[in-house]
């Protein structure tokens, strides 16, 4: 049991991708670099993670293809820092709202799916 918990942990002071990988987008070098992103990116990746136990498979692959689609926006900012801070308020708020949407008993299958959906439109853009 405890060679599968190590082999799920993430390695220690990466964020939601390994540092030291070759090939990083100049915006992943960025979060490695510094400290606050890097740690605001872990926390990120931890709550996502958090949050993906509690869906169904459908719901988790959404939640996922969102994340991909996300790390590719977040790209785009290159290692301007402002920008993935702006990125990562945004993944927050998103995050917020699919807790929320898990919270409500009622509606949760049509919330989760117009958060996602509603936030790969806004990616897109």
């Amino acid at each position: 049991m405890l060679a599968a918990l190590i082999l799920v942990s993430p390695p220690a002071l990466s964020g939601s991708f390994d540092c030291n990988e070759r090939g990083l987008s100049r915006a992943e070098g960025a979060i490695c670099a510094d400290p606050q992103l890097l740690r605001t990116d872990e926390q990120l990746a931890r709550r996502a993670d958090a949050v993906a136990r509690r869906m169904n498979y459908g719901q988790y692959l959404g939640l996922r293809h969102w994340q991909a689609a996300s790390a590719s926006q977040r790209d785009y900012c290159g290692a301007d820092r402002a920008c993935i801070n702006a990125h990562f308020r945004a993944q927050k708020r998103l995050l917020d709202l699919v807790q929320e949407c898990l919270e409500t008993r009622f509606v949760r299958r049509a919330c989760l799916r117009n958060a996602l959906s509603g936030e790969r439109e806004a990616v897109r853009r």
